[in-house]
């Protein structure tokens, strides 16, 4: 089957047109309740579309970007990711990241929640930036749709979910029906685990062993396992 095609044909269904003008309604929403938002852009499937969606009513929105590090992204990835943000018309591109990860390596657990909801977001606070455009989806997790329902953030800038509605299939559809630039890696991952499984993660993470991500970053990205200088 050619994936591909049957998202670039659902694309242009009536169910997935509206789920479209609803994120745009709530996006501008937002943008005229709120002084100074950014996008949240991971540089997966989500974020994607969530960032094409807000740019086409904000063009100069700040995008920013955690950078996980050399041990958990790959450079090549790293810069795939930015570069993507530039193709899809962000103009504004903010990468922050920690030094945590070369200290500690691939034993550099929790460092995003120490380093970035901890320091950076309270800090983008103090900058004036008061709201959050982030990829959250109901479907991904109960824990998920529990925070979209709820309304609750992760940090003290409150979040949109544009996107909270969306399906799988949704995403894809609107990434290809766009023509957006995507991670080359889903093209990796996506054969293997199914379009509906493929997520963006950090790779070789010990956090996520407990799902067996490393068994089959193992065997799909094993020239990563060790980098040169591996903690």
């Amino acid at each position: 089957m050619d994936w591909k095609e049957v998202f670039r044909q659902w694309a242009k269904t009536d169910e997935h047109l509206v789920k479209v003008e609803e994120a745009r309604r709530i996006i501008a929403e937002a943008l005229r309740r709120h002084q100074k938002p950014y996008v949240s852009f991971s540089g997966g499937k989500d974020s994607t579309c969530v960032l094409h969606l807000v740019l086409q009513q904000k063009p100069d929105v700040t995008v920013l970007h955690w950078d996980y590090g050399p041990y958990y992204i790959p450079r090549w990835l790293a810069a795939e990711f930015v570069e993507n943000a530039r193709r899809i018309g962000a103009v504004n591109i903010r990468v922050e990241t920690s030094p945590e990860y070369e200290r500690l390596g691939r034993n550099a657990i929790n460092v995003l929640g120490r380093e970035c909801l901890e320091k950076l977001i309270p800090n983008l606070k103090k900058e004036g930036y008061d709201l959050a455009f982030v990829g959250l989806r109901r479907e991904e997790s109960v824990r998920r749709r529990w925070r979209i329902d709820r309304g609750q953030s992760l940090g003290i800038i409150p979040e949109c979910w544009p996107v909270g509605n969306w399906s799988w299939k949704d995403v894809w559809a609107y990434i290809f029906g766009n023509d957006l630039p995507y991670a080359s890696i889903y093209d990796i991952y996506a054969p293997v685990v199914g379009w509906d499984k493929a997520r963006l993660t950090t790779f070789f993470d010990p956090e996520f062993d407990k799902f067996g991500n490393s068994n089959l970053d193992g065997l799909l990205l094993w020239r990563f396992k060790h980098v040169l200088g591996v903690k």
